[in-house]
């Protein structure tokens, strides 16, 4: 078998391992803290995990493949291994990236208290000043 097509085919393989289990811990992870910017609505915190989740498996899996024939080609085990270990490290990285993203969205949508129901009905009535122009 080819070294280039089995140098591919666990590219891929890892590549995609990798995005499911980031993805997979973020949706997990990230979910109580959308569940309190959602004020408590967990169907809501649901939706909004797995809308994030698809958006990380395509962008993701995206430039996985588009970065398939990135690297050139392989004749030996050894340059094989050092193309796989370079893609992988990049995908890795991107991954990273992403995941200290949504680490920054999910927090500051943990600091920010929303406003509940009763706060905004407890707030104090603006009042209008009605102003006539002559």
């Amino acid at each position: 078998m080819n070294t280039m097509l089995i140098t591919h085919g666990f590219y891929i393989l890892l590549g995609i391992a990798a995005t499911v289990w980031v993805t997979w811990t973020l949706q997990r992870r990230g979910r109580p803290f959308l569940a309190r910017a959602c004020d408590g609505d967990d169907a809501l915190a649901g939706s909004w995990s797995h809308l994030l989740s698809v958006g990380v498996y395509l962008l993701h899996v995206g430039c996985l493949l588009l970065a398939l024939r990135l690297g050139g080609n392989v004749q030996t085990q050894t340059e094989a291994v050092e193309l796989l270990s370079t893609k992988i490290g990049f995908v890795l990285l991107a991954l990273a990236v992403t995941h200290f993203l949504h680490i920054k969205a999910f927090w500051r949508m943990h600091e920010e208290t929303p406003l509940t129901r009763k706060q905004l009905l407890a707030a104090a009535p603006v009042q209008a000043e009605i102003v006539q122009i002559t």
